[in-house]
């Protein structure tokens, strides 16, 4: 049963002589147990920029009266002073929310807006091949425009997006100009670049959050990956097949794998004609993995590969390569796979 926060056993506290400062210390204790002991509370998770810390906690989620329709997807937070320095996201209701403002206090809790996400933006390092995703926030600053201007030469776009993300040391590295592939329409992928890159405005004490203007380009199909969801996609170091006589493609779902689930993934050789090769020597392999493989469990069949991954909160975040290999153990195709949390 919750105990009014007035009537609690008074704790100990030395404050050299000022009144003030043992009445607020005291009114934050009871916050706390009013967390622990009350329905009104709601059972949340504090997650960091990229996922490789989730903590989860109690909190107090608040609707914000919205007068407008962008603002209808706001919530307020209210948690115990200092709880949401070293936080990005909360996991609240099947939905990622970002910390969108710097957390404030009346000395008897801290609350900060929270926006729902949308999409992860992804994006690969062109130097390491290593793909990132973020969850993101984003606007259509221009959804009262048809998004399309037809000149006498060419069409051009002018459907732009704004995202707002954390800041940290992966995304620090984004820059103009570089692009993404953001959504599907008709089955025809829509692509963007970088124009606005604005890490000031929101780069506030304890919450560092990240701005991007985002204009539509065109899609590449030389370069931009449909399967990937990745514009400018490169491989890790897969050796040219077409010189052994034949091609190795991949196929699957979900270049994603929750904990305590498996996916997919099937191998298919062609000939430079494009015929099925049933022949072929290979084996499958894993590598650029920053974790202990015995997390992972491959189950081999015919021309495919069952991957588990077993129940380890840690590897949250974390990504490996599945690879197709050669009888040398050359790599004849590759995917990037990302380990995400158990929804």
């Amino acid at each position: 049963m919750a105990v009014d926060w007035y009537l609690m056993d008074q704790p100990p506290i030395y404050n050299g002589g000022f009144e003030g400062d043992e009445f607020f210390a005291y009114a934050q204790d009871g916050f706390k147990e009013m967390l622990d002991t009350t329905m009104l509370c709601d059972n949340v998770e504090f997650v960091n920029s990229d996922f490789s810390v989730i903590t989860p906690g109690k909190a107090i989620i608040q609707s914000v009266t919205p007068d407008t329709q962008l603002k209808a997807e706001d919530r307020q937070i209210l948690v115990p002073i200092g709880t949401l320095q070293t936080y990005s996201y909360i996991r609240f209701e099947n939905e990622i929310w970002i910390i969108a403002s710097e957390p404030s206090n009346n000395k008897f809790y801290e609350k900060a807006v929270l926006k729902v996400c949308h999409n992860q933006l992804r994006w690969q390092d062109p130097e390491t091949k290593k793909i990132y995703e973020y969850w993101y926030w984003c606007e259509d600053v221009t959804r009262y425009s048809s998004g399309v201007f037809k000149g006498n030469i060419v069409i051009t776009y002018d459907k732009q997006y704004s995202l707002l993300l954390p800041m940290d040391k992966n995304t620090r590295r984004l820059h103009d100009g570089m692009r993404f592939m953001l959504e599907m329409s008709n089955d025809v992928p829509l692509v963007y670049k970088l124009t606005k890159f604005n890490g000031l405005t929101n780069n506030n004490k304890n919450v560092k959050l990240l701005n991007l203007s985002l204009t539509q380009t065109v899609y590449d199909e030389n370069t931009d990956s449909v399967d990937m969801m990745l514009a400018d996609y490169k491989q890790n170091n897969v050796e040219p097949t077409e010189k052994y006589g034949y091609t190795c493609e991949l196929t699957y779902k979900a270049d994603t794998i929750s904990l305590s689930s498996f996916e997919k993934y099937s191998a298919t050789f062609y000939d430079n004609e494009h015929n099925v090769v049933d022949d072929i020597e290979y084996h499958w392999g894993i590598s650029d993995n920053d974790f202990d493989e015995k997390d992972l469990v491959l189950t081999t069949g015919d021309n495919f590969v069952k991957v588990t991954v077993k129940n380890n909160r840690d590897l949250v975040g974390k990504q490996f390569h599945l690879n197709v290999l050669s009888s040398v153990d050359t790599i004849l195709a590759s995917v990037v796979i990302t380990i995400t949390a158990l929804w």
